[in-house]
């Protein structure tokens, strides 16, 4: 393998320092997953922790659970696809500006 070592070192650094920053990103941004319309609402950080749910009390119906249920469950994987893909977009970034071998990232 060519090149100097310690500058493979300090490219190591550099990623490691970005990943540390794109991780503490991704803990605060957050997405926002809905279902029904609106009616049914997940907020979650883009490391896919869920912070709150929110449901429109007028879908709130005993007779109609099995309904709730699945607004909930579209919410949450609206959430999570959109969580998913502001990870990839910070991800994307990582080794801009750092010259390494081609396919490693």
């Amino acid at each position: 393998m060519k090149g100097n070592p310690f500058e493979a070192m300090k490219q190591l650094k550099k990623i490691q320092e970005k990943m540390a920053k794109i991780d503490e990103e991704l803990e605060q941004t957050l997405v926002e997953g809905t279902a029904g319309g609106g009616v049914v609402k997940i907020i979650m950080s883009a490391k896919e922790e869920v912070k709150e749910v929110k449901i429109d009390p007028e879908v709130v119906n005993k007779e109609e659970v099995d309904i709730l249920e699945d607004l909930i469950a579209a919410a949450l994987r609206d959430a999570l696809t959109k969580a998913k893909e502001k990870t990839a977009e910070k991800m994307g970034s990582l080794a801009e500006g750092i010259p390494l071998p081609p396919g490693l990232f």
